[in-house]
């Protein structure tokens, strides 16, 4: 592996920390994105119940509130109930942007990783295809092989760069899919819990 490394050149580990990054970011990203962090099922029927046997209390609504992103709507819902039901919508609006931008959080730093990686490892053969070819007007005459293994060099940067940009171009687009998908489940337990709190 620190041959492969080394081979590849001083490009090799600005590429190596967006492996990284990108592994990271999606290892943090699945586990934010748990269905039990954002929308846990039966929440909402939990939180009416708590309410019709009032037993809702401070601290309660606050630990539901922090426990998943479901949570924090709802008891927002609750705050809001005793407004007409276009100004509760229009406040729980506000509050949705808020979750929407905690679940897209770093997907953006993921995209960038992606997309630059390949830009980095075609820099890198860039620069070694022009270290090859100064080389070789240095020299007298044409070595084949010297050619050969500067150019060699030269294309592990690219095959690198690809290698990390199509797994973060992936992952980047699966979980843009999957906050899409939570995004619109906590929609509709939302507007189901308005119709019932905002008769």
């Amino acid at each position: 592996m620190n041959e492969f490394i080394s081979a590849g050149g001083p490009f090799m580990w600005p590429l190596l920390a967006c492996s990284v990054l990108i592994i990271t970011i999606s290892i943090e990203r699945s586990w934010f994105l748990q269905n039990r962090l954002v929308s846990p099922k039966g929440l909402s029927n939990q939180i009416m119940n708590l309410v019709k046997n009032d037993l809702m209390s401070k601290k309660q609504s606050l630990e539901i509130s922090n426990l998943s992103s479901l949570g924090f709507l709802l008891i927002n819902c609750l705050k809001y109930k005793d407004l007409q039901r276009e100004n509760l919508e229009s406040k729980i609006e506000e509050k949705a942007i808020e979750v929407k931008y905690s679940l897209e959080r770093n997907l953006t730093m993921l995209g960038t990783l992606a997309t630059i990686s390949p830009l980095l490892g075609l820099l890198g053969t860039v620069v070694g295809m022009i270290t090859a070819f100064t080389g070789l007007t240095e020299t007298s005459g044409a070595n084949p092989d010297l050619l050969a293994a500067g150019i060699s060099q030269a294309l592990i940067t690219t095959a690198f760069g690809l290698l990390i940009a199509v797994p973060g171009l992936v992952l980047h687009k699966y979980f843009e899919q999957k906050i899409k998908y939570l995004l619109i489940n906590l929609q509709k337990e939302v507007s189901g819990f308005i119709d019932v709190i905002n008769k």
